[in-house]
């Protein structure tokens, strides 16, 4: 084996041994490593941040169809025994607890229509009752007295009460079968009593469990009334099947499983899929049994939670993807920056290796082997940034099985910065190798014009284009804040002056700060106006993707706002269910003129704070064919309790409703209305508006494009007093005397602030069973929202970088310029300027430089302004519409970096090396 040559095990470790630009090589390909580790690591976080929103959703009303838990009830057999291998069969099932035994009476579904009676006494009391078994009553069920009995059944508060049991007491199980059959008889023991739910049936819930909850409409039926629950003994496996088989009664069992806590959307996955394998397995090899009682019943919602939860994570998949391949291509963009940089800062280097002789292919061997540690260092650090990032700020989702490809896929990333590290080493070797002939004259590409036409032209067709642009969010902003950095890299220029080429010294040494920084801005040239246009692009993304956030926050809380409503909106029969002091509607006398003006007495129902009442119906106008809705509210009560948001839309709503609430009506008492969304009304102060068979007039109060409530077409808003006053006989507000339908078929909706239980707070006590509750937290959670929110998120990240890299391009613009400058500071030190003051014109130098940057940079934001519809909306039918809005925390952050730039760049160059002043005067 050969020994491996000086040169290439310089190489191996040389990467390592350049001080402040081994740490920027490390920084480039940790940032590359990062952006390609953080896809599948966000990904998997987003995924299961997802999944655990769809399994919190879950109402408390749900059944085991709508769960993250499993039933099976199989007809293995009579006997609890027969039961091992259904229990054997869920238990091989991952991500599933361990499953649980139960047993339920089916007697009376097994005799009908033959009568079927289930009794237990105590004494001469009597009260009906069917066995349930559990695995462990005193665990699975909520005590209401204190028990200290194991053995016999559990009975409910309710039926104990009624009887007068106590624990302990004995009782007497019968059943009959047949109007004239003999009871069949079990004495037993009363082993507790148990808190029951709201409804008085069925078991309570012991705190942290909802198992009786889902349980609801799979338990025996009262044997008396079909449409209730009955009352469960409860026992044990072994009580409940001695006693049934004591009196002739028939148990029917079922294993249950739930989900595992925490688990993962992959691990759901998996588990739903083994479900859905058991599912075809019993639904073959049992017999079908048509209505049987004894018919296979499987139910999950695992599931569908799981197929809901998945369509969410596709939308911002396909969101994130897009900006994942910008961060990535970012990453490699500064690997091969990095790599132009050292070429050209190893410029003689690689003269003195292709004179001795060294092919292209060695010099990008060495170059690979150079930055092989460093990326190796760069790959493990930012796999573990992208992990640490992605798991404190991003999405609140467990990370665990994304870990490993995350390394692999960063290690692609580096990699492919390698390969372009050596492509760079070789192709400037190859270059030294082959000169050009003396006599081609080299002209420089006008780069910067270049760069002007091409985000002139991408932001041209973003705004002809017929859509939102998708998918280009980063890359037009991108060349826009490019091409307007390339005019401001002249900015310095011309601050310079033409005086910056005058040769001769100040005539004070008190002016020599200015008159340095003036000739030093005016002689960077294109180096110059490169660093300002990367600075300008970095801060400019920052100041970008902070904005981009902010305005898409605002805007989906004003969405949500609009088609929500208010926190909780419920629809019920009437305004009336819930004031008990309503006034009946009078009645009719048809030989009578029909009143004109309210009916005496009527109102509004009074309602605690944070509640009213709204009333919507259907209105049409003879200014178009359209039907529109008229949205009937309290002023007053509404603005406290709707949804307004924080953007300028919905607040010209609200000023348009104080208006409305300082002046509901006319003079001569025609309803004010506030005009939502209806262009057509516009030319028009006063809309004649058909409500059934009523013709009312409304004035205009105001006009507005987006309000609560809206339903996407257009709608006005009218006070309830002045208006519903005119209906007189049909004031919704009236109790009604028949059950018929509104004869304007005018809909009510309770609004809370608070959400459904502030909506059940009300409705609860006044036994009103609303129709429907929908909810904003609904709204939040669509799939649009959820990934427009995480995407917007990762583009932060990016832009972060990118405003990481303007400030690392100022610093190497500095140390550049302080190494070419020390001959020169050297000199006018010893002059007379002094070093004080040329460090003071250095710092005056790039204070200005920085400030141009700054200020480029928020221009070129505030032009991209009108093209943030085009760029941000996702939904853009929707309304109010997208408005761009500079982020004030954005500004400050952008502001910040600017500053941390100008302190970096000043400090590194007051660093010099023991032998920089000899190094200065040698001449190259």
């Amino acid at each position: 084996m050969a020994p491996v040559d000086h040169l290439t095990a310089a190489a191996i470790l040389g990467g390592m041994r350049q001080r402040a630009w081994s740490l920027l090589t490390v920084t480039a390909f940790l940032v590359l490593a990062a952006a390609g580790a953080a896809g599948p690591i966000f990904a998997e976080a987003s995924d299961n941040a997802a999944f655990q929103v769809r399994r919190d959703e879950i109402p408390a009303t749900a059944r085991q169809n709508d769960a993250a838990v499993i039933r099976v009830s199989a007809d293995r057999g009579p006997a609890s025994i027969d039961q091992e291998s259904v229990i054997a069969d869920l238990r091989s099932v991952p991500g599933l607890t361990e499953p649980d035994l139960t047993g339920a009476s089916i007697g009376d579904e097994l005799a009908a229509p033959d009568f079927w009676g289930s009794t237990v006494s105590l004494g001469a009391k009597r009260e009906r009752g069917r066995l349930f078994a559990v695995r462990d009553p005193a665990t699975d069920l909520l005590p209401a007295t204190p028990s200290t009995n194991p053995d016999g059944l559990w009975l409910p508060a309710p039926m104990a009460a009624s009887l007068g049991a106590r624990p302990g007491d004995s009782i007497v199980l019968a059943v009959v079968k047949g109007n004239r059959g003999e009871p069949q008889r079990a004495t037993t023991t009363v082993a507790g009593i148990y808190a029951v739910d709201g409804r008085g049936r069925l078991p309570a819930d012991v705190p942290g469990s909802r198992k009786w909850a889902l349980r609801n409409g799979d338990t025996p039926g009262d044997t008396e009334y079909d449409t209730l629950p009955a009352h469960l003994l409860v026992g044990d496996v072994a009580t409940v099947e001695r006693l049934a088989k004591s009196v002739d009664d028939q148990i029917f069992w079922s294993v249950e499983a739930a989900l595992v806590a925490g688990a993962t959307l992959a691990e759901a996955q998996r588990t739903a899929d083994e479900i859905e394998q058991v599912r075809r397995y019993y639904a073959t090899d049992l017999p079908a049994e048509n209505d049987s009682p004894k018919a296979l019943r499987f139910a999950s919602g695992i599931g569908r939670i799981v197929a809901t939860a998945q369509a969410t994570t596709a939308t911002v998949r396909e969101r994130i993807r897009p900006v994942e391949w910008a961060a990535t291509g970012v990453g490699l963009a500064s690997v091969l920056a990095v790599a132009l940089l050292s070429a050209r800062r190893r410029e003689r280097e690689v003269r003195h290796a292709v004179a001795v002789g060294m092919s292209p292919v060695r010099v990008g061997g060495l170059w690979l082997l150079e930055h092989l540690l460093p990326a190796a260092v760069g790959a493990g650090l930012g796999w573990l940034v992208a992990w640490q990032l992605v798991d404190r700020l991003g999405p609140p989702g467990a990370i665990q099985a994304s870990l490993l490809p995350a390394a692999q896929a960063s290690g692609v990333a580096v990699l492919a910065g390698l390969v372009t590290v050596a492509g760079v080493g070789a192709a400037v070797a190859a270059r030294r190798v082959r000169p050009a002939p003396p006599a081609t004259a080299r002209r420089p590409l006008p780069w910067g014009a270049m760069l002007i036409v091409v985000a002139l032209v991408a932001a041209g067709g973003l705004v002809g284009a017929g859509d939102a642009g998708g998918g280009v969010d980063l890359l037009v902003p991108l060349l826009t804040l490019a091409a307007v950095g390339v005019a401001a890299g002249w900015v310095p220029g011309l601050l310079a002056g033409r005086k910056r080429a005058a040769p001769h010294l100040p005539s004070s040494p008190g002016r020599a700060v200015v008159w340095l920084a003036r000739r030093r801005l005016g002689s960077g040239g294109a180096e110059r106006r490169l660093a300002v246009m990367v600075v300008t692009a970095g801060l400019g993304m920052l100041l970008f993707a902070l904005s981009a956030v902010h305005s898409t926050e605002v805007l989906a809380d004003d969405r949500i706002a609009v088609a929500a409503g208010a926190e909780a909106v419920a629809t019920i029969p009437g305004s009336y269910e819930l004031d008990e002091g309503a006034v009946w509607a009078p009645p009719e006398d048809p030989l009578q003129p029909r009143p004109v003006g309210p009916v005496p007495g009527v109102r509004n129902p009074p309602l605690p704070v944070g509640n009213t009442v709204v009333w919507r119906v259907d209105v049409r106008t003879p200014l178009d064919d359209f039907q529109k809705d008229l949205l009937i509210v309290d002023p007053a009560r509404f603005g406290e309790v709707a949804l307004w948001g924080n953007g300028p839309g919905l607040a010209a709503a609200r000023a348009a409703l104080s208006e409305l609430a300082a002046n509901p009506a006319t003079a001569d008492g025609r309803p004010r209305a506030i005009v939502v969304g209806d262009p057509v009304s516009a030319p028009v102060d006063t809309i004649r508006a058909t409500i059934g068979y009523v013709i009312e007039d409304l004035t205009v109060a105001a006009r507005v494009n987006a309000f609560p409530g809206m339903k996407g077409r257009g709608m006005y808003v009218v006070a309830a007093d002045p208006f519903l006053g005119r209906l007189s006989f049909e004031d919704p507000r009236l109790r009604p005397r028949n059950q018929h339908p509104h004869p304007l078929f005018i809909q009510t909706f309770l609004w809370n602030s608070t959400g459904p239980d502030g909506v059940h707070a009300v409705t609860n006590p006044k036994g009103v069973q609303p129709e429907r509750v929908s909810t904003a937290d609904q709204l939040r959670q669509d799939a649009t929202y959820v990934a427009t929110g995480r995407a917007r998120g990762y583009q932060v990240a990016v832009a972060g970088y990118l405003a990481l890299l303007a400030i690392l391009t100022l610093c190497i613009y500095a140390q550049r310029t302080a190494v070419l400058r020390r001959p020169t500071d050297l000199m006018l030190a010893r002059v007379g300027i002094g070093r004080r003051r040329i460090g003071r014109a250095r710092g005056l130098e790039f204070v200005l430089l920085a400030a141009v940057a700054f200020g480029a940079a928020v221009g070129g934001v505030a032009a991209l302004a009108p093209l943030g519809a085009r760029l941000l909306d996702d939904q853009p039918g929707l309304l109010p519409r997208f408005a761009f809005q500079f982020s004030p925390a954005g500004l400050a952050i952008t502001a910040g970096a600017a500053v941390l730039a100008t302190v970096l760049a000043v400090a590194l160059t007051t660093v010099r090396s023991a032998n920089a002043e000899e190094g200065a005067y040698r001449d190259d």
